[in-house]
């Protein structure tokens, strides 16, 4: 008989169900991605993906798909995203009796942008009291955003591992274009890298360049428009970016509300006599076209106006949240002309 030899561990099998909350959303895509490979790696075939969105399936459906034997692979991996919208009494229910006894050939990941507050607590528990939900406290994980300072370095050494430099002020205008979470800095990064190439050296007026001349519309161009309070232009803007599905209603709604609560802020130091030239670094405010959207912002909308704007725009997003997907492109054109033609005023209340 020949000696044996070292034993080779098995991948650790993967909990039947993980709660994944907070706003990174980019350390969350490479965590799912880990469990996609050690689950590849144990059974010898990837598994197959079903992804959801709480609010818009059943959650009958998606424990029917948890359930149901998978005709094309050994294992099924189920995403619910939105997973704070599981409120419903029947809806709680159904998932809480499934966590009671899933199925051992599928794996459930549920999903949301928030923290375990709120989630109900049948299903994450009650962390402070050390009361435990449907959902074990050590299959739950939060991914928090990076402070600015890592944020910068993040940037920074994505071009140096790429062989470009990039300016300071440069990275400050990156940062102010994407959301805050390393999926979308890696996609906008990826984007400039691509564009400059080995060897470049990227400046600002480089990156405001690539911004002007690539034609894509984002929520900051969606910004530059309402800020110059043009409806028909804001209307196109919106209309190209629901044609090219890059962001989702929630993504322009808060993109917005993010930038309405920095104009508020700039208004408040105006009023408080700064100068522009002082409030702009302390808003981190770098690009001189940003700075000029933001003049023009508080040129065409009163203080009054903007918080009117805010509280609007906060409104939405919740509602975005609570109705299905398909009303979300009239909810996001109504949202617009709200904010540009009305300054915030009579979407659900009566003007003053």
């Amino acid at each position: 008989m020949s000696p044996a030899g070292p034993k080779t561990q098995s991948p650790a099998r993967e909990p039947p169900v993980r709660l994944l909350l907070g706003p990174e959303e980019g350390e969350k895509s490479a965590f799912i991605q880990k469990i996609s490979e050690t689950l590849a790696a144990r059974l010898g075939e990837p598994p197959e993906r079903s992804r959801f969105y709480a609010g818009d399936t059943d959650m009958s459906e998606i424990v029917l798909c948890l359930r149901n034997m998978s005709l094309f692979a050994r294992h099924r991996l189920v995403i619910v995203a939105h997973a704070e919208e599981v409120k419903r009494a029947e809806e709680v229910a159904t998932l809480v009796e499934y966590l009671a006894s899933p199925a051992e050939d599928a794996t459930l990941l549920l999903l949301s942008t928030g923290f375990s507050g709120e989630i109900d607590r049948r299903i994450a528990g009650d962390q402070k009291k050390k009361t435990p939900g449907a959902v074990p406290f050590e299959h739950q994980k939060v991914f928090w955003e990076m402070f600015d300072n890592q944020k910068q370095g993040w940037v920074t050494s994505f071009f140096r591992q790429r062989k470009i430099s990039i300016d300071a002020e440069a990275v400050e205008y990156i940062l102010d274009m994407v959301e805050n979470n390393t999926r979308d800095m890696r996609v906008e990064c990826d984007r400039l890298a691509l564009f400059f190439g080995p060897d470049a050296a990227i400046t600002l007026e480089s990156v405001e360049q690539y911004i002007y001349h690539s034609k894509e519309e984002n929520v900051f161009t969606l910004f530059d428009r309402i800020c110059e309070r043009e409806l028909l232009s804001a209307e196109e803007v919106l209309d190209r970016i629901l044609l090219s599905r890059e962001a989702d209603a929630t993504q322009l709604a808060g993109g917005l509300l993010m930038q309405f609560r920095k104009l508020a802020s700039y208004k408040r130091m105006l009023a408080a006599n700064y100068e522009s030239a002082e409030a702009f670094p302390k808003l981190r405010i770098f690009s001189k076209k940003n700075q000029k959207t933001y003049v023009e912002g508080s040129r065409r909308f009163s203080a009054s106006d903007i918080e009117t704007i805010v509280q609007l725009l906060v409104e939405f997003d919740e509602r975005f949240r609570s109705v299905k997907a398909d009303l979300h492109d009239l909810l996001l054109r109504l949202m617009v002309y709200y904010v540009v033609a009305k300054a915030g005023q009579g979407a659900w209340r009566l003007s003053p």
